[in-house]
């Protein structure tokens, strides 16, 4: 039997000391492999982060907040650090709950220059209500900034072994772990890297999408989607509203039923984001009943001539209209609709 082999015969009190209670931050090499049996089945996971009462990161797990620059992640990131700290806070939707042996928080910071990273911790403290020289220390609070992206992992490596306790850990900027987020191998490097953490941790990681959809930036988001128990976007509405959802193309949650979108917005008055009601207005498309499909045509032909002479008068021009115009939800149902109602009226020889 060699030493990366668990004995079947191993009591379940043992095979849970040696497997799932390992007090190393890091999993040691020789148990990095692990084979089920009757013996060793792992503690049941518990919801680590809940989002609306649905368990959005369990233990182990990782949860992804993908946004566009300057949308609001670190606050989010503080606003659960501080949910944590004080579960009567404003979470922004939000619970956290950790396990008292893995009761610590790591937050990385790898964006903000220092007297932003003080002024987020400052807000931390003030959203849980924890006033100067009260400090809790149960949540780490570390500026990476001007830590080389080649040192990043190995400083992350000596707080973890320094703190058996952390059960979970903020990469406030998943992106900055790595010099190329579209290098595949360096992609594969990081999930490497974080796969080796102890199984008890949890990981919430915030990264950039691409600057013309929602999807995670580069190979790096892709990995990170891949192996993510959950997935959500942040993003920005009317009026300053912020929202957080899973309700987007790329949006989910493994363990729990999705659909979940909860608001916030920055208060003056609070110096911060809170918590608001906020029901999105619901688009709906323009009844396509008794259309008359000529006058519609006729219409996209003018708008075409006034507004976009330049452009080629031709089938996409007229799906993306249709789109635009509300009169189809999505642009595969706006092809069905141009194929089945206004094609046909074409001249071919004179309209495209």
């Amino acid at each position: 039997m060699t030493k990366l082999q668990e004995n079947p015969k191993t009591t379940k009190k043992q095979a849970q000391s040696s497997i799932f209670d390992i007090p190393d931050s890091i999993i040691p090499e020789d148990k990095r492999i692990f084979t089920p049996h009757w013996g060793n089945r792992p503690p049941h996971a518990v919801a680590v982060v809940a989002v609306q009462g649905k368990r959005a990161l369990t233990t182990g797990n990782m949860m992804v907040i993908a946004s566009v620059p300057g949308t609001g992640k670190s606050g989010l990131c503080e606003a659960i650090c501080a949910k944590y700290l004080n579960p009567l806070c404003d979470g922004l939707g939000f619970e956290v709950n950790l396990p008292i042996h893995r009761n610590k928080i790591l937050y990385l910071d790898t964006e903000r220059t220092r007297i932003d990273t003080w002024n987020g911790w400052n807000r931390m403290m003030q959203r849980a209500e924890i006033a100067n020289p009260e400090i809790d220390k149960r949540v780490l609070f570390n500026n990476l900034k001007a830590v080389p992206i080649t040192d990043r992992r190995k400083y992350v490596v000596e707080i973890l072994n320094q703190n058996p306790d952390i059960g979970l850990i903020l990469f406030d900027g998943g992106g900055d772990f790595i010099r190329d987020t579209n290098s595949i191998s360096e992609s594969i490097e990081f999930i490497d890297w974080i796969n080796t953490f102890n199984p008890a941790i949890s990981l919430l990681v915030t990264i950039h999408t691409n600057p013309k959809d929602n999807k995670p930036r580069g190979h790096a988001g892709s990995e990170l989607m891949r192996r993510a128990e959950s997935v959500f976007l942040l993003r920005k509405l009317e009026d300053g509203i912020k929202e957080i959802t899973t309700d987007y193309e790329f949006g989910k949650v493994r363990n729990d039923s999705d659909g979940i979108s909860v608001f916030f917005s920055y208060s003056d008055d609070a110096k911060m984001f809170v918590s608001v009601e906020y029901e999105k207005p619901v688009k709906k498309a323009k009844s396509t009943k008794d259309v008359d499909y000529q006058t519609l045509l006729d219409n996209i032909k003018d708008f075409h001539r006034e507004k976009n002479p330049e452009r080629h008068f031709n089938y996409s021009y007229i799906v993306e209209q249709l789109v635009q115009m509300n009169f189809s939800p999505s642009k595969s149902a706006a092809q069905k609709y141009a194929t089945r109602n206004l094609i046909p009226l074409i001249d071919k020889s004179t309209d495209i």
